[in-house]
């Protein structure tokens, strides 16, 4: 079930189809019950206090139903940045399964999802910092090598002139939070966590592009204007099985980039591979978890928890900082509270 609150820590139940269902399931419980227990009052020397262990079974069993998810306030609840209405242009979380994906951002991007990926449990450990028991968190896993559309699983973000590098002059941040299965190529081509192209020349004016290598490395490819920036990271950045938090920002003025790993910023040189785009160019749609459209090769088989991007917004390495280290300590990594879907829903 899912469900979100308020500013004033009031819970909120989702409108999602599942949680629907469960509600539904809970009211004819409730109502079942209290038919139940009038028929006992009526019944002659019928104490109802007879079905008591019964009745606190029921009633428990049903409040956890009713919500697995609480806010407990003896946490500090610390954002990565306070996010601007006019900035967070897209916001996914891997919530729920079907053709489409909810966007929090505000600006109501339409997301698909292709293929038959499977929705799973987040590892062992991981608390983004809202919940006392139940499922951790949630992900989306993408081209399971026991999936019929293994290699034909990714999401597709309908293309917005919001989501392009042209016509920005600040510069933009995104934040991904994933698990990566397997490094390998496929073909030539390097797992990629997503790519967009803005134009549709033979080379592009405008595209983005992260990539991960199969040593670990992780590529960041912004063209801006037909010029290439284009830096990685050292080898062994990125561990098959781990999960990380990974935000990239890319500054117009003096195309500077920055990539940071689990609150790191990493130290980048220069990418010396090849580039390629894309060759779809008449379709400017942004993938994840994918290489541009018109390319069949390039497909990440991962986990995908939550995907953010931020126009003519370069966040500082103080926010990333704030957002990584202000939150609980719980293994494999210091995951607490600042990223919680719950929160950012609210916010965003």
């Amino acid at each position: 079930m899912s469900s979100s609150f308020d500013f004033r820590g009031l819970r909120v139940q989702g409108n999602d189809p599942s949680t629907q269902f469960m509600i539904e399931i809970q009211k004819r419980l409730v109502r079942e019950l209290l038919k139940n227990q009038t028929e006992a009052l009526e019944s002659e020397n019928e104490d109802i206090y007879l079905d008591a262990p019964d009745m606190e079974t029921a009633v428990k069993w049903h409040s956890e139903l009713g919500s697995q998810m609480q806010f407990n306030f003896n946490k500090a609840y610390y954002p990565p940045f306070e996010p601007d209405g006019s900035k967070v242009t897209l916001y996914l979380k891997a919530r729920s399964l079907g053709g489409k994906l909810v966007d929090y951002s505000g600006f109501n991007n339409t997301v698909s999802i292709l293929g038959d990926p499977t929705m799973v449990a987040g590892p062992a450990g991981f608390d983004p910092g809202i919940h006392s028991h139940g499922t951790k968190a949630t992900a989306i896993r993408f081209n399971r090598p026991t999936s019929n559309f293994e290699n034909e699983e990714w999401v597709q973000i309908t293309d917005a002139t919001r989501l392009q590098i042209a016509g920005q002059t600040t510069g933009f941040s995104l934040f991904i939070r994933l698990i990566v299965y397997s490094l390998a190529d496929q073909g030539d081509w390097s797992p990629t966590v997503y790519e967009k192209i803005d134009d549709s020349t033979a080379t592009p004016n405008d595209a983005q592009m992260l990539q991960v290598k199969s040593d670990g490395k992780l590529v960041f490819i912004v063209r801006d204007g037909a010029v290439n920036t284009a830096k990685e990271t050292a080898a062994g950045t990125i561990v098959a099985g781990q999960l990380y938090d990974i935000f990239v920002t890319y500054a117009v003025s003096g195309a500077v980039m920055h990539v940071y790993v689990d609150g790191v910023d990493k130290t980048l040189t220069n990418f010396a591979g090849s580039i390629n785009w894309q060759t779809d160019t008449t379709n400017h749609d942004m993938c994840l978890f994918r290489r541009g459209l018109g390319e069949d090769a390039g497909l990440l088989y991962g986990d995908w928890f939550i995907f953010k991007y931020y126009r003519e917004m370069v966040v500082s390495s103080t926010q990333v900082t704030n957002h990584w280290n202000n939150k609980q300590t719980i293994s494999p990594h210091a995951f607490g509270t600042t990223m919680s879907a719950n929160y950012w829903a609210t916010h965003v």
